[in-house]
């Protein structure tokens, strides 16, 4: 008997699979897609969306009080401080519930020397026995216009109040300053700046 064939091999597929094919090309034009946008997209989109704008600053606000017989000061205020009263006599700004008033200028013989002033100030700061106020050392300041003066600083656990009187010649203007122990650290280098900008003008001859 003459034994059988041996089955015939079956050659390897060499198919791709459809499915690969089709899905393999739009796959690559999601990608090549993908990164144009972020290479065209992202530039532009840098270019459209504005920066956050910069806070603005506020504007300096200058007030003259006094008479012109009787001499003026000039003050300049900036930051957030709102001009409430103004009269001949004082002006008073306000600013996150603090006052600062100045007045204008007086006669050293009415108001006295800034030594007497400020010594006079302490002695109200130690009267006031149930506020417990404690008083600073009286400090030395001056004018951007070089005009000497003495101001201090009271202080109690939730209250401040400083005064200052500036002499210019023959007269002497003061300024106080009342906050809350809170705010008064963001409000004194603005206060210093008001004090520092006082310009006197001499009385008429």
């Amino acid at each position: 008997m003459t034994a059988p064939a041996p089955p015939a091999a079956v050659p390897a597929c060499r198919c791709r699979s459809e499915s690969s094919d089709a899905g393999s090309a739009p796959g690559a034009l999601f990608v090549i897609a993908v990164a144009a946008a972020f290479v065209v997209g992202l530039p532009f989109l840098a270019r459209t969306v504005a920066p956050t704008d910069p806070p603005v600053a506020a504007e300096a606000t200058t007030v003259t009080i006094g008479t012109p017989t009787d001499g003026t000061v000039t003050i300049t205020a900036a930051g957030d401080w709102i001009q409430d009263t103004t009269t001949d006599a004082y002006v008073e700004f306000t600013n996150a519930g603090a006052v600062l008033s100045i007045a204008a200028p007086q006669p050293v013989a009415a108001t006295g020397t800034p030594e007497q002033v400020i010594q006079g100030t302490i002695a109200s700061l130690a009267a006031d026995v149930s506020a417990a106020w404690v008083a600073s050392d009286p400090i030395e300041i001056s004018t951007d216009n070089g005009d000497p003066g003495l101001c201090v600083t009271g202080t109690t656990v939730t209250d401040i109040a400083m005064t200052c009187a500036i002499q210019h010649h023959d007269e002497v203007s003061t300024l106080t300053a009342t906050a809350s122990t809170q705010v008064w650290p963001s409000l004194q280098p603005s206060v210093d700046a008001i004090l520092r900008s006082i310009t006197f003008t001499d009385p008429a001859p």
